[in-house]
């Protein structure tokens, strides 16, 4: 079952990796039974009860106040049920932790709490049942700037509609996020022969991102009030439920067909509230602060339909092809049929060829998008530019050539390059009023290396390059000024502001003991887009900027089964 996204998965990992029994990152393209997402795809298999059960309690502390007690267990009831259950509470000084150049950092405290639940029926031998349950509640500061200047304007303005107002130091002001996220879902497994089985799952999901601003705080720090802004809170929320059916079938050892249909609801709500001022005849911002609230409320339905066929006519091919619709009905009507086309070829087990072609498609969530109704004119949120187009969705050519060589029994590499053309790439911001927006046209390359060097000493590394540049608008204007839509419009574009030429890292780990383990982490960015003032959109870059983590992990046998 794919896991959807929540509101703010930008911060919160919903599935938390101590619940992990394996992980393998899908290369070679996604084939037909993964949609509306971008191009990787990370296959997770958790863990289950055992017999006899066990469990582990956890604790890791460090740097920056940081605290990580966590517990699980897993066990069993009987000779048919087994259960799972793991829950980890983090709180740190250093939540948000952003990809800048400094050791100091105001306002970043955060705090979350993970539970995790697994239980597997197996009611005979053709029919089994699997039930997950995901919950996160979590709360972070957003980081703030030190000594900033008030705005005297402003604040007078508000001063003369409250008296006893005093600005706050800009390193105080308190801007938070809360996110409750809860997923659960309910698989039935039914086993028609040893070579056919079907799968039918039900689901539902709720997610919520509550932002809250510092309004009269916030705007005494507005560095020009002669272009637009304002203070806003926000809460968006979703509820989903679908159904998914699949069907596979082994036809011989060298042939696999799969095919399935997946159903989806979500009805997502969206308030905003906005503090503001109105504009003189002038433009000149005046009298006191006032409010501008909008509640939207809208219903998506999602369809998908997929075959996929792995064949291999020979021991060194494997050819893997597909075709999946989507259809949607919501802020649109739209829909598109995917073919993906791959295959591998192993020259030697030890050196493996492939390459890929396949069409994406990938709608805007609703919960994430801001429905635009809010009457700003008069006042200084008034955007430049009031025009308004529906956020699209999102439809890509994706090509990917790779190998992987492993050089004798401890070392690998693996080399992927990949092209993707994209219209509507969708653009998430995280803060405020900033909603989806889209580009039209965005153009990514890249390549990678991963290497790790043996058991009892391993170092793994991953260096990544990439270009990101996009051009003309599709949505989001109001959220932009009118130099930064020319800029996006021209014909040369921009790069996208989260593109960063040069990602690495690189872990090592050592286990001097048999229950001790030493793990140091590096990673490196050579660093986000940027502008000086005056300059083109994103023609700069922000400085690059290296993190070091040192941990030593010891494990204490409490009892022996």
């Amino acid at each position: 079952m794919p896991i959807p996204d929540t509101v703010s998965s930008v911060f919160s990992d919903v599935l938390s990796p101590r619940t992990w029994e394996r992980a393998d990152i899908i290369l070679g393209g996604p084939e037909a039974q993964y949609g509306n997402r971008e191009t990787a795809v990370l296959e997770v298999t958790t863990k289950s009860g055992t017999t006899p059960g066990a469990g582990s309690v956890q604790f890791l502390g460090g740097a920056n106040k940081t605290l990580n007690p966590s517990f699980e267990y897993g066990g069993t009831m009987g000779n048919k049920l087994r259960f799972y259950v793991q829950n980890s509470f983090t709180s740190t000084n250093r939540g948000l932790n952003p990809p800048t150049l400094g050791k100091t950092i105001f306002h970043d405290q955060s705090a979350r709490n993970q539970t995790f639940l697994r239980g597997d029926g197996q009611v005979n031998n053709q029919n089994s049942v699997t039930w997950l349950f995901l919950n996160l509640i979590a709360k972070f500061q957003i980081p703030t700037r030190p000594d900033l200047a008030v705005n005297p304007t402003l604040v007078g303005l508000m001063q003369a509609q409250n008296p006893g107002f005093i600005p706050v130091r800009s390193q105080d002001i308190d801007e938070f996020q809360k996110e409750t996220n809860q997923y659960s879902h309910l698989v039935w497994r039914h086993d028609l022969t040893s070579q056919r089985y079907i799968s039918l799952a039900g689901y539902f999901r709720h997610t919520r991102g509550t932002f809250s601003t510092d309004p009269l705080n916030v705007l005494a720090y507005t560095p020009d009030p002669d272009e637009p802004f304002s203070a806003s809170s926000q809460d968006r929320f979703a509820y989903s439920g679908g159904l998914r059916l699949d069907y596979t079938h082994r036809l011989n050892p060298d042939y696999l067909v799969k095919a399935g249909i997946h159903i989806d609801r979500t009805q997502a709500v969206n308030k905003t509230r906005l503090s503001v001022f109105l504009r003189d005849g002038a433009g000149n911002p005046t009298g006191g602060v006032i409010g501008r609230n909008a509640d939207n409320r809208t219903i998506g339905w999602r369809e998908e339909f997929l075959v996929q066929d792995q064949w291999i006519p020979w021991e060194q091919w494997t050819f893997n092809v597909g075709v999946r619709f989507d259809q949607i009905q919501g802020l649109t009507h739209d829909g598109q049929v995917s073919p993906r086309f791959g295959i591998t070829y192993a020259l030697t087990p030890q050196h493996v060829f492939h390459v890929f072609y396949g069409r994406l498609f990938t709608p805007p969530n609703l919960e994430a998008v801001r429905f635009a109704q809010l009457n700003t004119i008069g006042t200084t949120a008034e955007p430049e530019n009031l025009k308004n187009q529906l956020v699209a969705p999102e439809r890509a050519h994706y090509f990917e050539v790779g190998s992987s060589h492993a050089l004798g029994e401890s070392v690998t590499v693996e080399l992927t390059g990949f092209y993707k053309l994209s219209k509507n790439f969708s653009g998430a911001g995280q803060f405020g009023t900033t909603p989806l927006f889209n580009f039209l046209r965005l153009n990514v390359g890249g390549n990678g290396e991963w290497i790790s060097v043996s058991k009892q000493r391993s170092l793994k590394i991953f260096m990544g390059e990439g270009m990101w540049r996009g051009e003309k608008l599709q949505s989001g204007h109001f959220l932009l000024e009118q130099a930064e839509i020319d800029d996006i419009n021209s014909r040369s574009g921009v790069f996208c502001d989260h593109r960063q030429l040069v990602t690495s890292s690189a872990v090592l780990t050592y286990h001097p003991f048999e229950h001790t383990t030493i793990t140091g982490q590096m990673l490196f960015g050579s660093g986000l887009r940027t502008a000086e003032p005056g300059e083109k959109t994103n023609s700069s870059h922000s400085p690059s900027h290296t993190t070091y983590n040192l941990s030593i992990d010891q494990v204490i046998s409490l009892w022996d089964n």
